[in-house]
């Protein structure tokens, strides 16, 4: 199989951006998006990346998706926010929230605030990644579409619900965890659908409840939850979380992303920041993870492995030669976006040259 052709993160976020103000968003909005998409796809997480974007576009053009929503904070309360994001993009709600949990967080130490009638937003690293950027620790949670069963049952009737958590470390890369609930992320089916690959055994099931490796059968099924009862319980939380809590819809209740083109998401996330220093010397806390993570990196690897990493270690680094060296993007994703580009008349960008 022949290697992706490699493209400037730069170019492909000029792309991206030009798609999304074609389809109604406002220029600094359709750059957000676009930054957003485009980091998933430097830290290695194509599953979130310009692979989601064609049904960003789609969702936006039919008009599920409202391209000028007016965000408003509806309640607050102390350290606690509610934000109402008016069927906007998942993505301009959650930095919007992020931001006001950072401020928040300044004054009380801790800023929690939970988000409503919102879309799909992408990968949560980003979000944390605006805390971990002002030396505040970061949380991001979302439901989603039902996508997994729950333990001990065969029908999806839980979201892969996601979560993000970053924290600063002195003299390196940030400890960023970012996961799904589920056995695996339903964008890695997604992804390995389109590409004809198969997926691995133990993460999901057909629609009859049947064990199976074929990506296709697999989203016609359901994902399992990972590590059994505990991702369930996991997965449970977050819902509760993001749906209850916020007044947004459960997963039961929010339509599929991928053919539903007439219902609101109405989905919720949960943005959060804690203020090191309203706990202790910040910079001792981050002295003291540099500490933990290099104790743990250190640790003789088992037979098999090459050795422990720290979370969010090989996202940076791939991040870092991305951003040198080019971005792979499968043909297969510039084939979705190109109608929508034809459309809006936005030529795609060229590729580079490997080592130019």
């Amino acid at each position: 199989m022949s290697a992706a052709p490699l493209y400037r993160a730069d170019d492909l976020e000029c792309y991206a951006a030009a798609l999304l103000a074609g389809a109604g968003l406002p220029a600094d909005d359709a750059a957000l998006v676009a930054a957003v998409v485009v980091q998933a796809d430097l830290d290695g997480v194509e599953s979130h990346g310009l692979g989601r974007l064609a049904n960003y576009l789609e969702r936006l053009r039919r008009g599920v998706v409202n391209p000028r929503p007016q965000l408003r904070l509806v309640r607050q309360q102390g350290a606690t926010a509610l934000l109402d994001a008016d069927n906007g993009m998942g993505q301009i709600a959650a930095v919007r929230a992020m931001e006001e949990a950072i401020r928040l967080a300044q004054s009380h130490g801790i800023g929690w605030v939970a988000v409503r009638r919102s879309n799909h937003f992408g990968a949560t690293s980003f979000y944390v990644g605006q805390a971990v950027a002002v030396g505040m620790i970061g949380l991001a949670l979302t439901n989603s579409p039902p996508g997994m069963a729950p333990y001990g049952g065969r029908v999806a009737r839980l979201g892969t619900n996601p979560i993000g958590l970053g924290f600063p470390r002195a003299g390196g890369d940030p400890i960023v965890i970012d996961m799904a609930t589920s056995a695996v992320a339903r964008g890695q089916i997604i992804k390995a659908d389109r590409a004809g690959q198969p997926i691995p055994p133990g993460v999901a099931v057909d629609a009859a409840g049947v064990a199976t490796t074929d990506a296709a059968a697999a989203l016609r099924g359901a994902l399992l939850p990972m590590a059994g009862p505990k991702g369930y319980a996991l997965a449970l939380a977050f819902e509760l979380l993001c749906g209850a809590l916020s007044g947004a819809a459960l997963a039961p209740e929010i339509p599929s992303f991928f053919d539903n083109w007439e219902q609101p998401s109405n989905v919720g996330h949960v943005l959060a920041a804690i203020n090191i220093g309203a706990f202790g010397d910040a910079e001792e806390f981050g002295a003291r993870a540099a500490w933990l993570a290099e104790t743990l990196t250190a640790t003789p690897p088992a037979e098999g492995h090459a050795g422990v990493l720290v979370p969010g270690e090989r996202r940076a680094a791939l991040a870092r030669a991305r951003r040198a060296s080019g971005v792979p993007v499968a043909a297969t994703t510039l084939a979705l976006l190109a109608p929508h580009g034809a459309a809006l008349g936005v030529p795609p960008p060229e590729p580079i040259t490997p080592g130019a």
